[in-house]
This record gives C-alpha cells, structure tokens and sequence, in this order.
C-alpha cells in the first residue's frame, strides 16, 4: 500500500533513524505490480551522504521533460546536503542496471510552508531530457468540487501508484518500511474533499483494499473520469508511521494549484 509522509519532521527522523524507520513518504500497500499500466510515473534516485539509500519519492511525468512531485521531498532532502540524480521510469529500480534521466532544475511552489491553510506541496523537476512515457492528463479547474456536488465521488475509486514500502515491519524502535523499489498501484475508495485536499480511505484492514505507504510521498492519485486516467492528486502527508491511517492527497484542480501548475504546462 503507498503511505505518505510526514514532510520535513519525519524527513529528519528519516535520517535520524539510517534512512531506514521512517521515510518522506510512504509505499503502496495491498497492490501489485504495475508493469507498463503507468509509465509516467517515475521514481527519484538521490544521493545523501553517510546513507546507502538511493530510492526516495515517487512523481508524475505532467509534460516530456517536466516531473511533477511533492516540495516536501525537496525541501528537506536540500537542508540534509542531499543531491537529486535524476528520475528512473523503470518498472522496477535496480541502480546498477535502471536508466535515470538527470534533472537541469528543481521548482518548488514558493508558498510552500507559508500558508496554514493551504499546503502547497507540489515541486517540479526539470529533466535533462525527454522521458519514454506520454504525460499524464491534469484534471480541469474544480473537476473534484463538480463531481461532488453531483454525487459522483460516492463509492468512487481511485488508483494509487508509487515505488514505496510494501509494508511495515515492527519489532524494536521505529516501525522499518520494507522497501522494495517496484512501481505499484492500489485502489483506494474516497472518504472526503475539503478545498484542497482529497481524503482517500487508506486503512486497508478497514476496506480490504490498498493505500500508500513510506516514499510514495508525491505519488499519484488516478480518478478513472470513463474517457482514461487523470491525475487528481499528490500524495502529501501521511497519517501514521504504520501506514495505516488516512493521508492528505494535495489536490491538482485548485486555483493554487493551478497558478503553479500553469507555469510548466498548458492546463485543460
């Protein structure tokens, strides 16, 4: 199941605890493999001194050489000297062996941490070069309100896909992801919407099916409108350390959203 993380604070845990008990994000969990169902979606390969750990958030490629993740993943991984290597759209990451394009830039929304009521938790990485996967498909302006407000998001589900831990082990200290770099996808049901965030169940003893979990921070959230997929959210922020509990997904079709969005793509 993918879970998310906790941004900065559980960033510094993260590293506090060898990169290993906790993470930024969390990893899909009751899911299966994805194979070539979401190619677009792509994994960060980072470099942190004194750590062995090369696999960190998950994102979304939104045009050929723009990757569209969470600042929260960023912003943290800069103050702890870390260094973004580039992107891998492989189905499973192998550093030996996996294909990574480098990045020429990194943006982060510049409201990011400054805004009580608004998270702003999106960050875009400028690739080196174009990736071999077509861009996912934003949602138009106020897609999740109009839905709504018509009773289409009732029962409705949602794709979840990432790279991040299968689960989590306990026994001693902090919960341990078991991490296992394979791009995964899992359904979750919704639970709520509130101007900028979509709740999606993420308790899979609850409903039985899947969630995100440690480093599917910036993960997409996948709404099926009947024409093909379109990418609706951004996981944000976890609920818990056991990926267990609901997560705030950063909504795509939100005026703030948007006004940082449409500086790297056009918009529907």
């Amino acid at each position: 199941m993918i879970a998310a993380g906790i941004g900065c604070l559980l960033m510094a845990g993260v590293l506090a605890a060898s990169l290993v008990a906790a993470s930024p994000a969390q990893a899909i969990t009751n899911g299966q493999p994805d194979g070539n169902r979401h190619p677009n979606v792509g994994l960060m390969v980072v470099t942190i001194p004194g750590f062995n750990l090369k696999q960190w958030c998950t994102g979304t490629l939104i045009a050929p050489t723009y990757f569209l993740t969470a600042a929260h993943c960023i912003v943290p991984l800069q103050e702890f000297g870390g260094t973004i290597d580039g992107v891998t759209f492989d189905p499973a990451y192998d550093p030996s062996t996996s294909t990574v394009i480098p990045i020429q830039a990194t943006a982060v929304d510049p409201a990011f941490g400054h805004d009580q009521g608004d998270l702003h938790d999106l960050a875009v990485l400028t690739l080196a070069r174009a990736a071999p996967a077509a861009p996912a498909v934003l949602p138009t302006a106020g897609l999740l309100d109009q839905l709504a407000a018509q009773g289409g998001l009732r029962d409705q589900q949602f794709t979840n896909v990432g790279y991040g831990a299968i689960g989590i082990a306990f026994g001693g200290g902090f919960p341990t992801p078991i991490l296992d770099p394979v791009r995964r996808f899992s359904i979750s049901p919704f639970m709520a919407l509130t101007t900028t965030v979509l709740y999606l169940l993420l308790n899979t003893n609850a409903t039985g099916e899947g969630g995100v979990c440690n480093f599917d921070s910036g993960s997409p959230h996948f709404l099926n409108t009947g024409s093909g997929d379109v990418l609706v959210a951004v996981t944000s922020e976890q609920g818990d350390r056991a990926c267990a509990a609901n997560a705030f997904n950063y909504r795509l079709d939100t005026p703030s959203a948007r006004a940082f969005l449409g500086q790297f793509v056009t918009l529907p």
